[in-house]
């Protein structure tokens, strides 16, 4: 085992700054501006943030950690088809600005999950908002645990150190500055994620002799993929199953997920609101590129000294490639390490400090507030929720176990509830048969569904592309501590000889399996199926109980209300006549009086 890179004073000067940076932001806010003493201001900001800051803490909020270093992994593995991905989402938030945006508007929404109340009831409200609450903490755990355990595995940053320290920062200020620090803070960390992300990019076209480069060498090494066309469920990455996968999850995300939903809420209007999520989407894209680049450049460095097969095997896996190739890149320009962990840690505290504030809003919101609407409305006991959700994230995180590929993990945490939230929302605005116990039966049919295909699809193990183990310039002693050493010989004399060197798979032979899915079909087939058992045992339940259901237009999309004309103008009707009676009695107290 090689041994680990030693961070030097100056990159621990740089990190400390920043996590100061991110704590000062929340001083600051807990000062100025309302000062957070009111529950409209601590968990909506007051409904009047400038539109790019939400555009920004939507970028950083849906790019977690996990995507920071699990992406570059999967480039470097299986090749470019998480790049389609992409096309989901931009089409994702557009979607969600249709469907559900001016829902939550029109009706005054806190959170997404209030909604689900004036539709169906309070039942299913608190079914989702617990599903919710229960996924945002186990996910949170796994954006803190992820990225420390991978920084501890090859350098001198110790585990606890790294967890508790972005830990503890992301709670101070969550609890102390609210959602206007959240916001503000998330366009910093997303500039340092940027920053971080670009100066790998720098060095590593530096290392191979040229952007170019980079795709010439992945091009030989088979890494410049596009997914199958095939319908094959058991095939990791195929179109069909990469596009569904980023439209489902954005969808959901943006439209749903109290996390992004709640970001959208706090601008003055809904145009405000389409416009964050709009601004959103290059920022979202251009990451999650830049992330792919950065797992070709993995590849052109170490294409001929595979750091996961090597003799002494410095890494136990591809997600640690990101921290191994910035304390060996970079190890020589003090402060430079230090510069891209802190962009590592800024993924964290995004993702993390945004699940915080959005835990408070919906225990407060959806739980506390329909019940003791006295104590909902002190800012005290959502400050108090801040702080115990943030505790409980940390401590979670510590009790982390071997998580796999990044990218699966987040995939079967977040997706396994967002195809079956999804497929809810969109029964409740595109339907007016759906009832509440149907839509009941959906969750918990989907839900079921889901984690059934979660087993399946922890047993599926998929082959990986080859790499050269060899490591033939390299010494006896197999030293990998530089990656200059790891990047030769020289492109020009890999480019003239077109051939891969020799390589060594027998490592990376397909698990066999009677059974085998895709991890990225089980968000898809846990919507599909919650979106037909809901719809129809809504029919089922309707015709045995007999009892016709009135839908107020409010409570569906715009694009489905423009099949109601009719019933809007009744509706607008009987709104005026309502009005002009308040009016009267109000007049004829004033002439008695």
């Amino acid at each position: 085992m090689a041994h680990k890179f030693v961070l030097s004073i100056a990159d621990y000067i740089v990190i400390t700054i920043i996590l100061i940076i991110s704590a000062g932001i929340g001083v600051y806010f807990r000062f100025s501006g309302g000062r957070q003493s009111t529950n409209e201001e601590y968990l909506l900001a007051g409904r009047d943030m400038p539109i790019f800051p939400v555009a920004f803490s939507l970028m950083a909020t849906f790019m977690s950690a996990t995507t920071l270093m699990g992406i570059p992994a999967e480039m470097y593995l299986f090749g470019t088809h998480m790049a389609f991905m992409n096309i989901g989402f931009v089409l994702g938030p557009i979607l969600a600005s249709w469907l559900f945006l001016p829902i939550y508007f029109d009706i005054g929404a806190s959170t997404a999950f209030e909604y689900l109340e004036n539709r169906f009831g309070k039942s299913i409200r608190r079914i989702l908002s617990t599903i919710f609450l229960f996924q945002c903490v186990l996910f949170s755990a796994v954006s803190l645990y992820a990225p420390a355990i991978a920084l501890s595995a090859v350098t001198s940053l110790p585990l606890w150190l790294a967890i508790t320290s972005v830990g503890v920062v992301c709670t101070f200020y969550c609890t102390f500055g609210g959602i206007k620090a959240v916001l503000w803070t998330d366009v910093f960390q997303a500039i340092l994620m940027f920053v971080g992300i670009l100066v790998i990019i720098v060095r590593g076209c530096m290392d191979v002799g040229g952007f170019s480069n980079v795709f010439k060498i992945a091009n030989i090494g088979g890494r410049l993929t596009v997914p199958s066309l095939t319908i094959d469920i058991s095939e990791r990455y195929t179109m069909l199953s990469v596009l569904i996968q980023g439209l489902v999850i954005t969808l959901a995300s943006y439209g749903c997920s109290q996390v992004q939903v709640q970001r959208l809420l706090t601008v003055k209007n809904f145009r405000h609101s389409v416009a964050a999520a709009v601004f959103s989407i290059p920022m979202i894209s251009g990451f999650q590129l830049a992330c792919c680049l950065c797992g070709l450049i993995f590849y052109a460095v170490y294409r001929f000294c595979d750091p996961l097969s090597s003799a002494e095997k410095p890494l136990h896996s591809a997600d640690q490639l990101m921290p191994y190739y910035i304390t060996n890149a970079l190890k020589d320009l003090p402060g430079l390490p230090g510069l891209c962990i802190a962009g590592i840690f800024s993924a964290s505290l995004s993702t993390v400090s945004s699940s915080v504030n959005a835990m408070a809003a919906v225990i407060v919101e959806d739980f506390i507030r329909p019940i003791r609407p006295k104590y909902a409305s002190s800012v005290l006991l959502s400050k108090f929720l801040t702080f115990f959700f943030g505790v409980l994230c940390v401590l979670l995180s510590f009790m982390g176990g071997v998580l796999g590929h990044l990218v699966k993990t987040t995939v079967l945490v977040v997706g396994l509830f967002y195809g079956v939230t999804l497929a809810i929302y969109l029964l409740a605005s595109l339907s007016t048969v759906t009832n509440e116990k149907g839509a009941i039966f959906g969750v918990l049919v989907g839900t079921c569904f889901g984690v059934y295909l979660s087993v399946i699809s922890s047993q599926t193990v998929h082959e990986i592309l080859p790499m050269s183990n060899e490591c033939p310039l390299q010494n006896q002693t197999h030293n990998l501590d530089t990656a200059s050493s790891l990047s030769e010989p020289s492109m020009t004399e890999y480019t003239l000889n077109s051939t891969l060197p020799s390589f060594n798979s027998s490592i990376f032979e397909m698990k066999t399996s009677t059974n085998t899915l895709s991890y990225m079909w089980i968000t898809p087939i846990s919507f599909v199926v919650s979106l037909t058992t809901g719809y129809v045992s809504s029919l089922i339940f309707a015709l045995i109980q007999d009892e016709p259901q009135d839908v107020p237009t409010i409570h569906l999309s715009p694009i489905r209300r423009r099949f109601c004309k009719d019933k809007m103008k009744v509706e607008a009707e009987q709104k005026i006549n309502q009005q002009t009676t308040e009016l009267n009695e109000i007049t004829a107290k004033i002439t008695n009086a």
